[in-house]
This record gives C-alpha cells, structure tokens and sequence, in this order.
C-alpha cells in the first residue's frame, strides 16, 4: 500500500506542481476548516487576531504564534487601537531623575550645575545619567 501511495503523491505532484496538505498517512481524509473564537476559516487561511498569527491546519485545528515585538527602549510607549505592537512616539528616550523626556544621545541641563544624557548604558533602567558640570 505504501508504493501506491508514493505513486499518486508523485503523480499529484508531476500534474499539479504541489501536493495537497495534509495528503499522506491517510489516503480520502478530508481536510477541515478551523473554528477560532466563533468564526470559521478555510483550511490553509491565515488570520491576524489579538497579536497572534494563526494558520488553520487540515486537521480543523488553528495553530496561533505570539506576534514578535520589538522592544524600543522609552518610557512613553504607546499601543495604538488595532495594534499589537507598543511604539515609542517621541523616539527611544529615557527620564531624568525630575521626569523630563530625554531623547536617546541628547544631553538635558536638569539644572546650572547638572547634565544628563540618555545612552545603550541605561536602556534597562530607562533612567538618564546625569553628572555635575566642572
């Protein structure tokens, strides 16, 4: 049974140019649609919803992945309606120690005798560097 098998696959694949999915250990098992929070897709559909991307297999089942974010460092992010992913609208920035903004690799004058900058050295804290003035 296994030769025939690798004959129709082999056939379906010289005539068709692909063979249909899910095609193999059971010759005649028919593909189904997935059912995903109360809406139906076709088998093979990919869909788009609450930040994760789903296929829906031939076995009815949707098989979903997180959406992949990347993570900008500011301490503004915002998530706009309808998107996943956070976005920074001022630009990577970090805060000084009085709650300014500071834009990455600007220097910010907190007062006459102290400066602070933003840099990759604080990204994890998101807090600005800020040093007297000599």
């Amino acid at each position: 049974m296994g030769s025939i098998r690798v004959f129709i696959l082999l056939t379906l694949f010289i005539e068709t140019g692909s063979v249909p999915l899910g095609f193999g250990s059971q010759v005649g098992t028919k593909l189904r649609n997935c059912t995903y929070k109360g809406i139906e897709y076709p088998q093979g559909s990919f869909k788009t919803h609450d930040c994760k991307e789903c296929v829906c297999a031939g076995d009815g089942e949707m098989e979903c992945t997180e959406t992949n974010c990347f993570d900008y460092p500011c301490v503004d992010k915002v998530r706009r309606p309808g998107e996943c992913c956070p976005i920074c609208p001022n630009g990577q920035n970090c805060k000084a120690p009085d709650g300014t903004l500071v834009r990455y690799e600007e220097e910010y004058a907190m007062s006459e005798n102290v400066v602070c900058v933003c840099n990759k050295d604080q990204w994890a804290e998101l807090e600005a560097s800020c040093k007297s003035r000599k």
